[in-house]
């Protein structure tokens, strides 16, 4: 006598059913485990896989042995075994496949990854390379030639590009799906690799174009405090590069984690994440209002000082990218009924990696139009760094000092020097 199918021995659940978060969980973790330690059917999703498994405890009338995964599925006998033991013997293996694959399954959720990455990394891309260009324009015929910091943000534009290139590799490799049963090992491990690639380069970018505008707030002005705090806020942001590039490569006994389940990692990666996330934006907050005081200072009228203002604080504009990259870390790591997704933090990342590239190049951007457009903005005076705009004499000058001339008639004699070029 044949056994009935396994469709027709489990009784259904009701229509109205609807899967619980922790229930949810565990089909995650599940696909996640059997996905992995399914070599022979790594291009098949891993609901797929988990039904094979299911047919075959129910063949087997729950007798599953290490021996006859290995055969069937395709890992080593003693990764069949860690499996078995994983729910606590075969019987219970058998019966939690058989009702993720019979019972579960059918009132699965499926969210769609978002389709975001791949036009913000088009546009931002042309609009970033427009901005640079103009910044580099702007520092060659205005300022009399482009300096370190400048050069040392076109290193950050090009690590932006190749970080939003990486991106990209990831959204193709991901799928349309977000949660796990729905992607095959294939998928699953190549977008997982894909995003620790991400998380390990993303410090060495967002360390390169905070060193620019660091190195231009040294070059600018020669206050102590100005300088001292360039020191300290440099410290700190190699500091977390290099502690950040440290702990994802020794955070788990092997750096493809993902292909070693078994293994405990050794820091929690979610909580090493936010917790560098959070430094980020705290040097974020410091590199925005580090050039305030020297506005302030300076003896512009109110509304050059107030246009002086605008300019800079459009970094603040970056630092509110930087918060919501770190919301999103928090929500889409989470395994719930949200889904899980890393291309909302990729969309959020190349968000503010760009951001800060054109925020940080406003200040010249804003000079080159006031050379070019010197009857329409010359009241709009001279910020960051001297041009030769609305002048006949071709000097350069100092913000604030004696010898800078401004076409809206500036007060001049401030306290601090704050050179335009800061080769004079």
């Amino acid at each position: 006598m044949s056994l009935p199918s396994p469709e027709d021995a489990l009784p259904p659940l009701p229509a109205d059913y609807r899967i619980s978060g922790h229930d949810l969980r565990q089909v995650l973790s599940t696909a996640l485990w059997i996905g992995n330690l399914s070599p022979n059917f790594k291009y098949e999703t891993t609901s797929e896989v988990i039904k094979r498994y299911a047919d075959y405890a129910w063949e087997v009338q729950g007798n599953m042995t290490a021996k006859d995964i290995s055969r069937i599925f395709g890992p080593t006998e003693w990764q069949a075994d860690w499996l078995i033991g994983l729910f606590d013997g075969p019987n219970n293996f058998g019966a939690t496949v058989l009702t993720i694959a019979y019972s579960i399954r059918p009132h699965l959720p499926h969210p769609a990854s978002p389709n975001i990455v791949v036009p913000l990394f088009a546009t931002f891309t042309v609009v970033t390379a427009l901005i640079m260009a103009l910044r580099l324009w702007s520092r060659y015929k205005v300022a009399g030639g482009i300096q370190p910091f400048d050069w040392l943000a076109v290193v950050g534009f090009a690590l932006t590009v190749a970080w939003g290139g990486l991106a990209v590799y990831h959204d193709h490799i991901n799928t349309q799906w977000q949660a796990f049963y729905d992607k095959s090992w294939y998928n699953l491990s190549g977008s997982i690799e894909a995003y620790y690639a991400l998380t390990v380069f993303y410090p060495w970018v967002m360390m390169t174009i905070k060193l620019s505008l660091l190195l231009f707030y040294y070059r600018m002005t020669n206050w102590n405090y100005i300088r001292w705090s360039v020191y300290a806020t440099t410290f700190i942001v190699v500091g977390t590069t290099v502690s950040a590039f440290i702990v994802w490569l020794v955070e788990c006994p092997h750096i493809r984690y993902w292909e070693h389940p078994w293994e405990v990692c050794r820091i929690d990666l979610k909580r090493a994440q936010l917790a560098i996330a959070a430094l980020w934006i705290f040097t974020d907050i410091v590199i925005w209002v580090l050039p305030m005081p020297l506005v302030f200072q300076l003896k512009l009228y109110p509304r050059e000082r107030l246009l002086a203002l605008l300019t800079f604080s459009l970094g603040a504009i970056a630092c509110v990218a930087s918060c919501y990259r770190l919301a999103m870390l928090e929500q889409y790591t989470n395994y719930d009924a949200q889904g899980f997704t890393m291309l909302v933090i990729n969309a959020w990342t190349i968000t503010e990696l760009n951001l800060a590239l054109i925020c940080s190049s406003a200040p010249a951007v804003r000079a080159l139009a006031i050379h070019y457009a010197p009857k329409i903005l010359n009241s709009l005076g001279t910020v960051a760094f001297a041009s030769q705009a609305g002048t006949q004499t071709g000097k350069k000058g100092s913000i604030g000092s004696n010898n800078s001339t401004s076409g809206s008639g500036s007060k001049v004699g401030a306290r601090a020097k704050v050179t335009a070029d800061p080769e004079k």
